[in-house]
C-alpha cells in the first residue's frame, strides 16, 4: 500500500520509522502495565501468541491504516497531523535528560 500523505507528514515532522515504532513500544508497555495483578490474563495474552502477533510489524500495519483512514475519509489530515505529532511528542521525551522524563508521557 502506498502511504502517500502519511508518509509526507512524517517528513514534514521529521519522523523515523523507529519514532513510530517507540510510540507504539510506549503505547503497548502502558496497556502491559494495566495487567500489573493480572498475571494469569498476561500470561495468556503471551502464551497464546497475540502479542506476539501485536507487535510483529506494528509500525506498518499502524501506519497502513492510518492511510487506508485517510483514502476512505474516515480520518481527515488534522487527525492524522494530531497523531504523528503524538508521535514526534513520544521522540522528544525519548530522547529528553532523564529528569525531565515522568509518569505523564506523552502517548494519548
Amino acid at each position: 500500500m502506498k502511504l502517500g500523505r502519511v508518509r509526507e507528514l512524517m517528513r514534514e515532522l521529521d519522523l523515523e520509522i523507529d519514532d513510530i515504532r517507540w510510540y507504539l513500544a510506549a503505547q503497548q508497555a502502558e496497556r502491559l502495565l494495566q495487567y500489573r495483578g493480572k498475571l494469569a490474563e498476561l500470561s495468556r495474552l503471551i502464551w497464546s501468541g497475540e502479542l506476539e502477533k501485536e507487535l510483529y510489524d506494528m509500525e506498518e500495519r499502524f501506519l497502513e491504516q492510518l492511510q487506508r483512514d485517510q483514502d476512505q475519509g474516515l480520518r481527515d489530515e488534522v487527525g492524522l497531523r494530531e497523531i504523528l505529532g503524538k508521535a514526534a511528542a513520544a521522540r522528544s521525551a525519548r530522547y529528553a535528560p532523564e529528569p525531565e522524563r515522568d509518569e505523564s508521557y506523552p502517548l494519548n
